[in-house]
């Protein structure tokens, strides 16, 4: 053979070898898109799956969970260090009742001071279902600087925007168990873990036995891990603990029939009961003037309290006037 008929046969050579490892890395790069692709729709269908069925009959405003009690009347007060200063919290369970999703539930009212200053005013909404366990419906949530509302960022109410209820304490709770406290996509998505029974806890309210230990997070913030600790006697939380920063807060004292009228008379108009929260605004006002809301405050307007939901119609922005506290329509302004 001559040397130019073996250079023809090695050139077909590598090229058929080139052929083969181009195919090869086809294959290669088609079973990586698949798995992506079966990874993602893995975890889209671990989303779209929990649908928790709620059937109003099935709940109670009864709340007697041995580690989560809620007696209206009762304040729990909790007292910790930050890096910002001494944080004290105030969970107070009122004799508020609304509905949600058809279930009426139990009004929370947790605040929290630092340094003696209001800095958030959330309204919590809880009911059990038949089995014990408790449930957790939304919050109406402000953080405050200087006495004013900056934020409601936070804010939900299961049933609007594709938020959904999730379970804060199971009936009987068992060491593993993992369990959605919250759904609100995006924006709310807390989980929690049962990691011992039988625990005990000094603290500065006193020493507890048979307490349940549960680790507590959120995807959306993942270094914001921290474990809680509930105990019968003091019929739910006595302690919580940041797992990275190491903030802590503790049960100081129980309060019972502690009814918070002259409190409640003192507060300014945004502080008084409120049934509107913020995502109910916003379904008021895009009926009122369709289009995508780009905006929402508290103001006040027509010696009222109101949200003020700025609305972009395709020919501008208006601002939809709705009362804080009945929902009605005040107005519109362009």
């Amino acid at each position: 053979m001559t040397k130019m008929g073996t250079k023809k046969i090695l050139i077909a050579v590598l090229a058929f070898l080139a052929a083969i490892i181009a195919v090869a890395g086809a294959v290669l790069m088609g079973l990586s898109a698949q798995e992506g692709n079966q990874e993602a729709k893995g975890t889209q269908e671990s989303i779209e799956t929990y649908n928790p069925q709620i059937n109003s009959a099935d709940f109670t405003t009864k709340i007697d969970n041995k580690y989560l009690t809620l007696i209206p009347g009762t304040k729990h007060i909790y007292e910790g260090k930050t890096e910002k200063g001494i944080e004290r919290t105030e969970v107070y369970i009122t004799n508020n009742r609304r509905m949600v999703m058809g279930v009426e539930v139990v009004e929370v009212s947790d605040r929290v001071f630092l340094e003696g200053d209001l800095i958030e005013d959330t309204k919590d909404w809880y009911a059990q279902d038949e089995y014990g366990n408790v449930w957790y419906f939304g919050e109406d949530s402000k953080d405050l600087v200087d006495g004013k509302v900056v934020s409601t960022k936070g804010s939900w109410v299961a049933g609007f925007y594709g938020a959904k209820p999730g379970i804060v304490m199971k009936a009987n709770p068992q060491a593993g168990d993992v369990y959605r406290q919250e759904y609100y996509p995006g924006q709310a998505e807390d989980m929690g873990q049962v990691v011992a029974l039988g625990v005990k806890i000094k603290v500065k309210h006193g020493s507890f036995s048979g307490c349940l230990q549960t680790k507590d997070w959120n995807p959306l913030e993942p270094e914001d891990e921290e474990y809680k600790y509930y105990c019968p006697e003091a019929q739910g939380l006595v302690y919580e603990a940041g797992i990275e920063d190491k903030e802590s807060s503790q049960l100081v004292s129980i309060e019972k029939d502690s009814y918070e009228k002259q409190a409640e008379a003192k507060k300014p108009a945004e502080y008084l009961k409120r049934d509107i929260t913020e995502q109910e605004a916003k379904e008021i006002a895009l009926k009122t003037a369709g289009g995508r809301v780009t905006d929402i405050d508290i103001e006040k307007k027509f010696g009222k309290a109101t949200y003020v939901v700025e609305i972009d119609d395709g020919d501008g922005e208006v601002d939809v006037i709705i009362d804080l506290d009945t929902g009605a329509v005040l107005g519109t302004e362009r």
